[in-house]
């Protein structure tokens, strides 16, 4: 018999809403939430708006916002939509084995600083040709260690397995605009075929060059049935 497998609970964090209920209402309404681009001066640019998401309180979602002070939006975007996910589905006062709890997300690299970035291309540079040594040494005396691990794009999903102790599997796709999609669906064969009974799966993403609020995660938890 083919494994059954439902959505049984949803979390999202938008540009129209921080959790299901005002997202919802917003897209029955047609609201739009694109507006000014307030997280960075967008001044000397031709385009200056943006979806970007509003009042989002990461200490709802976070006992300890300090532990994630490294970390770029997508991550913390992310944490506030699988906790709702979570919540939504009942699994976490159920009595489910932690191995048997997966994740598997669809999110690209972290929030790079762009300006930073461009100085150490800036201050390498040698009569038109970028002094490989240079950039080196200027990376190695400017970036901060654990804000570029946190770029990586495996980093979500795995705060999402420390916080919920999901043992399980435990993966992560890159695939431009399908990847929540094919996260979802990758997470829904995972469980059919036996390798797990519960998968927290979505995405998170942002698509600015520097560190703005223009994240929109979407996250929800799959069960066999």
């Amino acid at each position: 018999m083919r494994r059954r497998v439902v959505v049984t609970g949803i979390g999202c964090v938008t540009p129209v809403g921080n959790d299901v209920e005002s997202t919802w209402e917003s897209l029955c309404a047609g609201r739009s939430g694109v507006g000014l681009i307030t997280h960075f001066d967008a001044s000397n640019f031709p385009t200056q708006i943006a979806a970007e998401v509003k009042e989002y309180d990461f200490g709802r979602y976070c006992d300890d916002p300090k532990r994630f002070e490294s970390a770029g939006r997508n991550i913390r975007f992310a944490i506030g939509a699988a906790t709702q996910a979570m919540n939504d589905s009942g699994i976490l006062d159920s009595d489910l084995p932690p191995e048997r709890l997966g994740v598997y997300l669809g999110a690209g690299e972290g929030q790079q600083d762009f300006m930073l970035f461009m100085s150490m291309v800036a201050q390498a540079q040698r009569d038109g040709q970028l002094d490989l040594q240079l950039f080196t040494k200027s990376g190695l005396e400017l970036l901060n260690p654990q804000e570029e691990l946190e770029l990586e794009p495996n980093m979500p999903s795995g705060h999402l397995a420390g916080l919920f102790n999901a043992q399980g599997p435990n993966l992560n796709c890159l695939t431009a605009c399908a990847a929540s999609s094919q996260a979802i669906g990758e997470a829904t064969e995972i469980i059919r075929r036996g390798d797990a009974d519960a998968m927290l799966s979505g995405g998170a993403q942002h698509d600015s060059p520097v560190r703005s609020d223009r994240i929109q995660p979407v996250d929800g938890t799959l069960h066999a049935q």
